[in-house]
């Protein structure tokens, strides 16, 4: 098992239209290719952090920094691993619209998981403090 944490800043011309796209097509990859992991936006700020087979990961990777929705892609970490840390999760998406109890709910919510979250790997503990340090600023 292999996983890989990035980060990137989205371009400031994004559109709510695009972040479906990437959802839509990130989550057709995905489950064909057995990659698992976690994808935060906020603030015009992507952290990911991907896990599945090292080649497909890294390939898939080498298309993530090619893509213009985005700039200043950053590797933070890879590494191998023994066993996956986000086998359960799919790519979720809160759209909050003017609703701001609800975003501030979201934030919350994953500056405490954060705190609480698992840390098998030094990728894994890099995600979530970069994740809080995200959801604070």
């Amino acid at each position: 098992m292999f996983e890989l944490v990035y980060n990137s800043i989205a371009n400031p011309n994004l559109t709510a239209e695009d972040i479906t796209n990437i959802l839509n097509t990130s989550r057709d990859f995905n489950s064909k290719n057995s990659i698992t992991g976690c994808l935060l936006y906020h603030n015009n700020q992507f952290l990911q952090i991907l896990e599945g087979d090292k080649k497909v990961v890294q390939d898939l990777y080498l298309s993530i920094k090619r893509d213009k929705r985005h700039s200043n892609v950053n590797l933070l970490t890879e590494g191998g691993k023994k066993e996956r840390m986000f086998s359960g999760w799919s790519m979720a998406f809160q759209e909050f619209n003017s609703d701001t109890s609800a975003e501030n709910s979201f934030l919350s919510n994953i500056i405490v998981f954060s705190e609480l979250a698992d840390r098998p790997t030094q990728a894994v503990d890099l995600f979530w403090i970069i994740a809080k340090n995200m959801m604070i600023d």
